[in-house]
C-alpha cells in the first residue's frame, strides 16, 4: 500500500511538472514606467523592467504597459547576453478591470440611490395594497340592512381622510421615486462617459530571447502612444501700468494610456513626432492664357480695398484640476535646433483620465511697456497692450492667456509668438474708464456732382477721454479708402497730423493724456468717381 502511495504521488509531481513546463513556461514580469516625453500630439514612454531569464531559448511577457502603442517605435534593449529574437505587443484581455477612482465613487452613488429606490419602491406597492383594501371594504355589510346617519358619516369620514391620506403619501413617494431613477439614469451615463477614457486594460509585449547565460537582467522599453498630448497656457499679471509684467508659463497635460503615471518623471517638447520630415519640393509651374473673369464693378470695388477695416490691426484676442506645485525652479528649458523641451526634475503624477493636469513650467517678470489701442471705427474700446522687447528668449508658445491687471481678473487673450517683430505686443484687456467715441460730422460731409462725376466728402470726429487717475499713452488708427481705379479719385483732406499710410489708408494718432484730459482728432477726406456707378463706401 506504500508502495502505491508513493508511485502516486511520484506521478502527481511528474504530470504537475510536466505541465508547468510544457503548458505555460512564460515569465512574466511588471514593467515600471520611469520616463515620459510628452510632444504636442503623441508621447515617448520609458519603462523598465528586471527579470530572471533561464539559459537558452524562453518567452518573457512584460505587462504594465500602454495600451496603445505605435508599433513601429517599439524598442527593447537588454544585456549583451541576451538577444531578442521578436518582439510582438497586444492587449492585456485577461487582467482585472482596472476602475478610476471617478467611477468607483459613482458606482457606489448608484448602489446607494438604488436602494433607496427600492425602499421607495416597496412602500409604494404597500400604499396601493392599503388603497386596494380600503376599496374593496368600503361596502357597509351586516346582519342589519341598514344604518344609522351618524355611523354612515362616521364611515364616510373615515374612508375620505384615510384615502387622502394614503393618496398623498403615494403621490409623493411616486415623486421621489422619478427623482431617484433620472439619479441614477445620470450616474450610469456619467460612467458610460468615464469608461470611455480607455482607462481598463493595459498592453504588454511577448518577448522570444536568447540567452547566453541565466541570470537576472534589467529590460528597458520604449514607445510612442498618440494618447497623450500638451498645451501651454499662460497667465499675465501686472500690479499697474508702471510695473514689469508677470508671465507665468503652464502645461495643460492629458492622457488616456490605459495606466496612471504615478512618480514619473516628465519631459514636455515643442515637437510633432509624426510631423512630415521631408523638404517640399516645387514641381514646374506653367502659365498659359485663361478666359476672362466678368465681374460686377460693385464687387471690384469692394476687391479693391474699399470696404476694407481694420479688423486685421487689431491685437489677436480669443473668445472667450488640480494645480501642481510650483515647478519652476526644478524646470529646466533646453533651446534644441529644431525644437525646445522643458525637463521637470520633480516625480509627477498623471492619471490617465483624460483630464487636464495642470503644471507651473516657468515664471517671468519682464520689463514691459503700456500703451494702449483703439481702432473706434471697428471697435469704440481702448485695449491696453504690453510691448515686451527681446521676447524669444521666452520660449512662448501660441496658447490662451488670462490676463490679471491690478489684482483683478480681466478676461483671456492669445499669445500668437509667430511675429517677425523685435517687440512683441500682448493683449492685456479692454480698459472702460478711457472712453472713444467715433462720430461723422454731417455739417462736414457732403454729397456734390460735378458734370458726369459724383464727389462725396465724409468727415468723421475721434474723441478719446483718460477717466484714469494717470496720465496715459494711446495709439488711435483709423483708414481711408484706397482706388485701384483710375476713374475713382480719393483726396485724403484733414488728418490732424497723424502718420498716413498713402499705399494702405492707415492714419495713426500716436497721442498722450493727461489725468481727466479730452482730446479730439478729425479725419476727412473725398471719394471722385462717375455718376452713373456705384461705389460701396460704408
Amino acid at each position: 500500500m506504500k508502495k502505491y502511495i508513493l508511485l502516486l504521488v511520484t506521478l502527481i509531481g511528474s504530470y504537475t511538472a510536466a505541465n508547468a513546463t510544457n503548458g505555460d513556461n512564460t515569465n512574466k514580469v511588471k514593467a515600471t514606467l520611469t520616463t515620459v516625453m510628452i510632444y504636442k500630439v503623441g508621447a515617448a514612454m520609458t519603462h523598465i523592467a528586471k527579470a530572471d531569464v533561464t539559459e537558452g531559448n524562453s518567452e518573457l511577457t512584460i505587462s504594465n504597459i500602454s495600451n496603445s502603442v505605435d508599433i513601429n517605435s517599439i524598442q527593447v534593449n537588454c544585456g549583451s547576453n541576451v538577444t531578442i529574437m521578436g518582439v510582438e505587443f497586444a492587449t492585456d484581455n485577461l487582467q482585472d478591470e482596472i476602475k478610476t477612482p471617478e467611477i468607483k465613487f459613482l458606482e457606489d452613488s448608484v448602489q446607494k440611490v438604488n436602494k433607496s429606490l427600492s425602499k421607495v419602491k416597496t412602500n409604494i406597492d404597500i400604499l396601493n395594497d392599503l388603497l386596494n383594501v380600503l376599496k374593496s371594504n368600503r361596502d357597509i355589510k351586516g346582519p342589519q340592512t341598514g344604518v344609522s346617519v351618524a355611523e354612515l358619516t362616521k364611515l364616510m369620514n373615515y374612508y375620505e381622510a384615510k384615502s387622502i391620506s394614503l393618496q398623498n403619501e403615494l403621490d409623493g413617494l411616486t415623486d421621489k421615486q422619478v427623482k431617484l431613477s433620472d439619479i441614477v439614469n445620470k450616474l450610469n451615463d456619467q460612467i458610460a462617459e468615464e469608461e470611455k477614457k480607455n482607462t481598463k486594460q493595459m498592453g504588454k509585449l511577448m518577448l522570444q530571447l536568447n540567452c547566453a547565460a541565466a541570470g537576472r537582467y534589467d529590460f528597458t522599453i520604449s514607445y510612442i502612444t498618440q494618447n497623450a498630448y500638451w498645451e501651454p497656457f499662460y497667465d499675465l499679471k501686472a500690479d499697474n501700468i508702471s510695473a514689469p509684467l508677470q508671465i507665468i508659463y503652464r502645461a495643460k497635460i492629458y492622457q488616456t494610456t490605459g495606466i496612471d503615471w504615478k512618480q514619473v518623471k516628465l519631459s514636455l517638447s515643442t515637437s510633432e513626432p509624426n510631423e512630415s520630415g521631408n523638404a517640399p519640393i516645387l514641381d514646374p509651374w506653367f502659365v498659359n492664357y485663361s478666359e476672362p473673369v466678368i465681374v460686377s464693378y460693385v464687387m471690384a470695388s469692394r476687391a479693391s480695398g474699399n470696404t476694407e477695416d481694420l479688423k486685421d490691426d487689431l491685437p489677436a484676442a480669443s473668445p472667450e484640476k488640480k494645480a501642481a506645485p510650483g515647478l519652476d525652479e526644478h524646470t529646466t528649458i533646453a533651446d534644441k535646433e529644431l525644437n525646445v523641451t522643458f525637463d521637470i526634475d520633480l516625480p509627477y503624477d498623471v492619471p490617465t483620465n483624460g483630464k487636464a493636469q495642470t503644471a507651473i513650467l516657468k515664471k517671468y517678470n519682464v520689463p514691459a511697456s503700456y500703451k494702449f489701442y483703439t481702432a473706434p471705427k471697428v471697435d469704440e474700446q481702448a485695449f491696453l497692450l504690453a510691448q515686451i522687447p527681446d521676447w524669444q528668449k521666452l520660449n512662448l508658445l501660441s496658447g490662451e492667456a488670462n490676463i490679471i491687471f491690478e489684482g483683478t481678473y480681466i478676461g483671456k487673450s492669445f499669445i500668437d509668438p509667430a511675429s517677425t517683430e523685435d517687440t512683441l505686443k500682448l493683449t492685456m484687456g479692454v480698459d472702460k474708464r478711457v472712453v472713444v467715441t467715433r462720430e461723422k460730422l454731417l455739417d462736414y460731409s457732403s454729397v456734390k456732382f460735378l458734370g458726369s462725376n459724383k464727389k462725396q466728402i465724409f468727415t468723421y470726429e475721434v474723441t478719446v477721454k483718460n477717466n484714469k487717475k494717470d496720465a496715459i499713452d494711446i495709439s488711435v488708427k483709423d483708414q481711408y479708402p484706397v482706388s485701384q481705379n483710375k476713374d475713382i479719385e480719393v483726396a485724403l483732406l484733414e488728418s490732424d497730423n497723424a502718420i498716413v499710410n498713402a499705399e494702405t489708408g492707415e492714419i495713426t494718432w500716436n497721442l498722450k493724456l493727461a489725468a481727466g484730459e479730452v482730446k479730439k482728432i478729425r479725419l476727412s477726406y473725398s471719394v471722385k468717381y462717375p455718376k452713373d456707378k456705384i461705389v460701396d463706401l460704408n
